[in-house]
């Protein structure tokens, strides 16, 4: 099975990502991961994203996707993905397609994750990494046991360097004009869920977990309106 999170920075795509991979067993594909990397490695890739993501634009396309073919060669006997920040544009998506189509595999659920831009902003300044271990805590509605520390690893939070407002609107715009786009690619194909993560953590992740418990061992479906189902 092969699930897309689609959604603005903060939406909390990386959150279900951890909790799909960590309850039912999917593997995840994390761009900003694999990206955060990278540019510890100070590698070419790793040069190049530091410099986009830092003024809140997109990684070139076909950087993007050489890494994504690498993480489907790699992984020929992982049953089931998610993949959380990708695709983030058109172009993406048909490569995306290309891709899994290679590996004889196709995509089953896009959720598209909702949330007013005000809340998103909320949510982005008061978030807190650990640059060890990759946890995300927010200071507002999940913060640490101890204070600006990791409850996994016991390290120093940090806040990231894009997690600042004006970046967060060239982001927020990036987002609009290269992604949104993406969501009407696959509702033609009436594969998008819609779900509301303005609500908490826990409710967004019981409307996603209660969706892929009944369709997992199922055939997608394509009847219905554009979009499946709304949370």
């Amino acid at each position: 099975m092969v699930i897309v999170l689609l959604g603005p920075p903060g939406s909390g795509k990386g959150t279900q990502a951890e909790r799909l991979n960590d309850n039912l067993g999917f593997y995840k594909v994390s761009m900003g991961d694999l990206f955060r990397e990278a540019i510890k490695k100070e590698d070419s890739i790793g040069k190049e994203a530091k410099e986009q993501l830092a003024k809140g634009k997109l990684v070139q396309d076909a950087t993007v996707i050489e890494m994504v073919r690498r993480e489907l060669r790699k992984g020929k006997s992982r049953k089931n993905y998610v993949f959380d920040g990708f695709p983030r544009n058109i172009n993406q998506a048909i490569a995306f397609d290309s891709l899994l189509k290679e590996e004889n595999r196709e995509i089953d659920a896009v959720f598209y994750f909702n949330i007013p831009f005000e809340k998103l902003v909320n949510r982005l300044t008061r978030r807190r990494i650990c640059p060890r271990c990759g946890a995300v805590y927010n200071l507002e509605t999940a913060p640490p046991i101890e204070q600006n520390t990791c409850d996994r690893c016991n390290t120093l939070l940090v806040r990231r360097e894009d997690d600042i407002e004006e970046v967060i609107k060239s982001r927020f715009q990036v987002y609009t004009d290269e992604t949104v786009p993406v969501k009407g690619y696959y509702q033609k194909r009436h594969l998008v869920i819609t779900v509301n993560s303005g609500t908490s953590e826990e409710r967004v992740w019981q409307n996603v977990k209660e969706y892929i418990e009944r369709k997992l061992h199922e055939h997608r479906t394509k009847k219905g309106g554009n979009e499946k189902q709304e949370y």
